[in-house]
């Protein structure tokens, strides 16, 4: 993420969140995702016969779990204002905790605090400190360079927790890695590569039954999050018997066509369907001619991490009526899981709410959200933006 950000429509520097009953805590994720039926099994036939507009259905289905997440101030800024939300669960409760979660703290919007630090969750809205842990858990890089957007996947070779990072310096950025067998002794960062400012923004990280790991990033350019394009980059890593993740070598990048018509994909978190059903995505882009300041959230899915279907809309947008009961200007990369056995997909978005960043959670049915995505046309998207104005926010830097 970026040095200050500025809101030009209200004054003051501000943080890049309505408090509901927090939702009960389900199950650690049993499998990631079902694959996805066709729009003629919304809800049966009381879905085919809705009649209202395909936006008013999507903005019902999110804002009926829609709440904030409470979670704890970090030692280094003192503040709750977080973003990059990441969360993992493991097959069986690790350490103690069903699933844990990566964030970054971004009190005032200063990157000097955008450090990683690791959470479990209590409930889906409310994440705490685990025992024996100070955050943030990687330190402020220095003067000139500035940490942002953690990602983690257990290992199931090793048992252990892998972090990636990146690291904005020297020009480059260096995306991390470190991993821990308890969340509180992790060995020291390597880097696992490096491009050109700021072709490795938001690396999301999977790995598979038999420790293969993928990992997809955005290639946004120098310009970051003023960008007129951006690519989405794969690449991929084995580690023999005896290696750790920190200790493996990474393949060079493969480009993937995840792309959001007219608009620039800027973050993403990616996470892996059942078997090999493939993998879903929650995708931040903003319009064509904007910036990051002007971002939607957008669902994404792959049979194979390469080849991607994107849809006409996207499920969380700026002008919707959540997000302006909640002053919310811009949406930001969030994290995703799946439950199997309630076909719940549960979303985790972080959000910039007037001066200050927070992180929401919600829950939809999959097979009904992806049905009524499928239906969406590009008519749709369109419209959510011609009744007002939408306030947006000076350009992040990356």
């Amino acid at each position: 993420m970026r040095a200050l950000l500025r809101l030009t429509c209200a004054a003051a520097l501000v943080a890049c969140s309505d408090v509901k009953t927090p939702t009960a805590v389900t199950q650690p994720l049993r499998s990631p995702l079902l694959p996805t039926p066709h729009a003629d099994s919304v809800s049966g036939a009381i879905g085919r016969l809705d009649g209202r507009p395909i936006p008013d259905r999507v903005a019902e289905l999110v804002s009926q779990r829609f709440a904030k997440v409470s979670l704890p101030a970090d030692s280094y800024s003192a503040a709750s204002d977080a973003v990059h939300p990441d969360i993992a669960c493991p097959p069986r409760a690790w350490n103690g905790a069903a699933c844990w979660l990566m964030y970054t703290p971004y009190k005032n919007s200063n990157s000097t605090y955008e450090n990683p630090g690791v959470l479990i969750a209590s409930t889906d809205t409310s994440w705490r400190t685990p025992p024996s842990i100070t955050n943030p858990i990687v330190p402020f890089p220095g003067v000139g360079a500035y940490n942002s957007d953690p990602d983690h996947a257990f290992d199931p070779g090793t048992g252990r927790l892998v972090q990636v990072y990146r690291v904005v310096a020297d020009s480059f950025n260096k995306i991390m890695i470190m991993s821990t067998a308890d969340a509180r002794t992790w060995t020291a960062p390597r880097v696992a590569f490096k491009e050109r400012n700021h072709d490795a923004v938001s690396p999301s990280l999977i790995i598979d039954a038999n420790r293969g790991a993928r990992l997809w990033y955005v290639r946004s350019g120098a310009d970051g999050c003023s960008s007129q394009s951006s690519s989405v980059q794969m690449r991929t890593a084995q580690p023999d018997s005896s290696q750790r993740f920190e200790q493996t070598n990474w393949s060079e990048a493969t480009p993937v066509d995840l792309k959001i018509p007219n608009s620039v994909v800027w973050h993403l978190d990616v996470s892996a369907l059942p078997g090999d059903a493939g993998y879903v995505a929650l995708v931040v882009a903003f319009r064509d001619g904007t910036s990051c300041g002007y971002s939607d959230l957008w669902l994404a899915a792959s049979p194979d991490g390469i080849h991607w279907r994107t849809y006409a809309m996207p499920i969380f947008w700026r002008t919707m009526k959540l997000a302006s009961q909640r002053a919310i200007s811009t949406w930001y990369r969030g994290t995703v899981r799946y439950d199997a056995g309630t076909d719940s997909l549960h979303l985790w978005p972080s959000a910039l709410a007037g001066t200050a960043w927070t992180i929401y959670h919600t829950a939809v049915k999959l097979r009904d959200i992806r049905g009524l995505l499928e239906q969406a046309q590009p008519s749709d998207y369109k419209s959510l933006f011609n009744l007002r104005s939408v306030p947006g926010t000076a350009a992040l830097m990356p």
